[in-house]
């Protein structure tokens, strides 16, 4: 707060990042997200959110190096902070997917999806895509919890082509939500349905949100890769 009661512009990006963690209602989530969406990418920045670039990191080496005509479906697109950093890495053709149309409006600005698509995606409404249709699908702070459930790997599984690649992130603190995302990863392979290339655990994620505000602390994540058998 400054001297006159006002919020600062640090305080403003605090509150947003503390609502977003503690609204469980996905209706609810997607009325903020569309709200928040102006703001997102500065709010992100206070807690040096860097899930985005370490997934691209850790991508980089092991997916094949002819990218021009691999076809990437980025769940959770949000504004396209994935797309901007895969672009990089040789990746040309994106397809997005995101529950709220106003960070799908702020992702199209940027030029680099062919098409993008307003849909929740969970075990009960699937993909609105054929089977065996990406070389390439990522799921970048998608899996946080409250987010997208748990039970969606095989989804996302069913749209890649065989074998392409899945890659998705994660916090590295222990829940429900996580263990039984992880569990489920487990049964995929125990299934013969993937094999895991990669999973790299990374120091320093993000600084982490407590109940009273932002700590100075930083929680750490994972980043995995999948492929698809």
């Amino acid at each position: 707060m400054t001297e006159a009661g006002r919020d600062t512009d640090a305080d403003i990006s605090i509150r947003n990042l503390l609502t977003v963690y503690n609204i469980n209602q996905p209706d609810k989530k997607i009325t903020f997200y569309n709200t928040w969406a102006k703001r997102y990418e500065k709010d992100l920045a206070v807690i040096n959110y860097q899930a985005h670039v370490f997934a691209a990191e850790v991508l980089d080496p092991v997916f094949p190096k002819e990218r021009d005509n691999a076809l990437v479906l980025d769940v959770a697109c949000g504004t396209g902070g994935v797309a901007e950093q895969l672009q990089k890495l040789g990746f040309k053709n994106f397809h997005g997917i995101d529950g709220s149309e106003r960070m799908l409006k702020i992702a199209e600005s940027k030029g680099l999806y062919q098409r993008l698509t307003c849909w929740i995606v969970t075990s009960d409404n699937p993909l609105p895509i054929e089977p065996g249709s990406y070389d390439l699908v990522t799921i970048v702070g998608g899996l946080a919890q409250q987010h997208l459930p748990w039970d969606i790997l095989p989804e996302m599984l069913r749209v890649t082509k065989p074998g392409g690649f899945i890659c998705f992130t994660l916090r590295a603190e222990e829940s429900d939500h996580r263990s039984k995302l992880l569990a489920s990863t487990q049964e995929l392979v125990n299934k013969g349905l993937w094999e895991k290339v990669v999973e790299r655990y990374v120091e320093n994620w993000q600084k982490d949100m407590l109940e009273t505000g932002l700590s100075e602390e930083y929680a750490d994540g994972v980043v995995a890769v999948y492929k698809k058998k």
